[in-house]
């Protein structure tokens, strides 16, 4: 998936601000202002926060339900302030204002033209999350046992959370024990394999925090699983997930390799480096651990309080620019390991979603949560009701449908017109959907990249279609 998933949305309205150095004391803390043009109106809430020297901010958008967005860096000269979005979101220099007398009032200009004026505000803005998979007027046709809801806080690690959600409830389904899993065990492997993967590859490769099923399915097949109440992946366990300054570092580290390590470089050279960056953010990994009383390494705790098999699970698709009942390599930049997706029809697509959430298998889901999403519901507008093969080919070849999130569906439920929904359980708070999010049928058929699903779960006459392609 694609990391920070909302980012474009906001782009399209605002652009924000933060990080900061010199005269912290005139600037940090909440400053709100009212972006207003072309029939709209948004407020804006900068949020800096001064840290070791540095000014770290973040910035919401209560009318988009937006929040904790990350930007690049502020600086000030003279009694002028700019702030820089160019990496975080390719905005370039999208906030430039003036510090007025007092320390009162930041007057400037957003996107180059539009005024924006800022002041201090002791508002905080706080999305809602669904803590209930009911939702009044739906009819609940199939809720499968899973565990707690996760949240991914200020990481793009969505499909570490959901893929973990998935892992948990599979467990679950094969009679063991509820186990709430770390999702950030899975992060320092995939980033140090996608960094290989990058070198190897002069810097023509994927590297973002955003990534698919896959690397978790890998590396739960190598590494083994540790539970989140003893690998947190934080240093302090009372902070937020935050992993802007790891992901930059990251980057920074192998495109530093790329560009002048040719002739000295190893693989065990880049991976330690890559190695320290994260374990500086994630904290060391516990070779050893205790867990109810007994003591595991991550690769007998899959085994014995987990017992999946990860080869057992597989990601499909449906898209015509492919042959159908065919495996093949997925067009995505989060695809960076050439894994092979499962291609069905649309009509085979959806029946096999359906077949395992009926059954009592879960789904783990990868798709667009671009538009359409808002109040803990994903519903297409009326232009897009009638979802065809080629509507979702369309979709997905002008780009409308893109790899931007990945949650988990664990349920079915219909509302009193007998319309489907599918019950999500979504790690990422945006829009007021974080918690449980209910997805219309139209909307999982042409916003949908991709499903994992057990291999069990699909229906005979689809398994002999496929073949020896299984």
């Amino acid at each position: 998936m694609k990391t920070k998933t909302f980012i474009t949305v906001i782009l399209l309205f605002v652009s924000s601000l933060l990080y900061c150095q010199n005269k912290p004391g005139n600037i940090q803390g909440a400053w709100m202002g009212l972006v207003s043009a072309n029939n709209f109106s948004l407020r804006i809430i900068f949020r800096l926060e001064n840290k070791n020297a540095i000014i770290k901010g973040f910035i919401d958008s209560p009318e988009q339900g937006m929040k904790d967005l990350r930007t690049d860096k502020v600086w000030i000269k003279n009694d002028s302030v700019f702030v820089d979005a160019t990496r975080s979101m390719n905005a370039g220099i999208i906030f430039q204002g003036h510090i007025m007398p007092g320390d009162s009032v930041i007057n400037g200009v957003w996107g180059g033209s539009i005024p924006l004026k800022l002041r201090p505000t002791s508002y905080v803005f706080t999305l809602k999350t669904n803590l209930k998979p009911q939702v009044d007027g739906y009819k609940i046709i199939s809720l499968i046992k899973s565990t707690p809801l996760k949240d991914q806080q200020l990481t793009g690690d969505c499909w570490s959370y959901a893929t973990t959600s998935f892992i948990e409830t599979e467990a679950i389904r094969i009679g063991k024990e509820p186990v709430v899993l770390s999702p950030m065990f899975y992060v320092a492997p995939t980033y140090i394999n996608k960094g290989e993967k990058y070198i190897r590859m002069n810097g023509k490769s994927a590297f973002t925090e955003g990534d698919l099923t896959f690397s978790v399915m890998k590396a739960y097949k190598e590494y083994g699983a540790i539970p989140e109440s003893v690998y947190s992946g934080k240093i302090d366990p009372a902070s937020k997930h935050n992993h802007g300054d790891m992901n930059d570092s990251l980057l920074e580290k192998v495109k530093y390799y790329v560009s002048s390590g040719r002739g000295s470089m190893t693989t065990e050279g880049y991976s330690k480096e890559m190695e320290r960056i994260l374990s500086n953010t994630l904290g060391k990994v516990p070779e050893k651990f205790m867990y109810n009383q007994k003591q595991y390494t991550p690769k007998s705790f899959a085994n014995e309080m987990i017992g999946i098999n990860p080869d057992d699970y597989i990601e499909i698709t449906s898209f015509s620019h492919h042959p159908f009942y065919t495996k093949f390599i997925l067009e995505i930049e989060s695809n960076w390991n050439n894994n092979y997706y499962l291609n069905l029809p649309i009509t085979d697509f959806i029946k096999v979603i359906d077949n395992a959430l009926l059954h009592n298998y879960s789904v783990c889901w990868d798709g667009d949560i671009y538009d359409g999403v808002s109040d803990g519901f994903a519903i297409l507008s009326n232009d897009y009701k009638s979802v065809t093969q080629q509507t979702r080919q369309e979709a997905f070849d002008n780009q409308t449908t893109q790899d931007v999130h990945n949650m988990h569906i664990i349920g079915v439920a219909e509302n009193d017109k007998g319309n489907r929904f599918y019950i999500i359980k979504n790690s990422a708070d945006f829009k007021n959907c974080g918690g449980y999010l209910y997805m219309s049928k139209e909307y999982l058929l042409q916003k949908t990249i991709s499903v994992m699903v057990n291999k069990y779960a699909i229906p005979n006459e689809i398994v002999k279609q496929i073949g020896k392609n299984l």
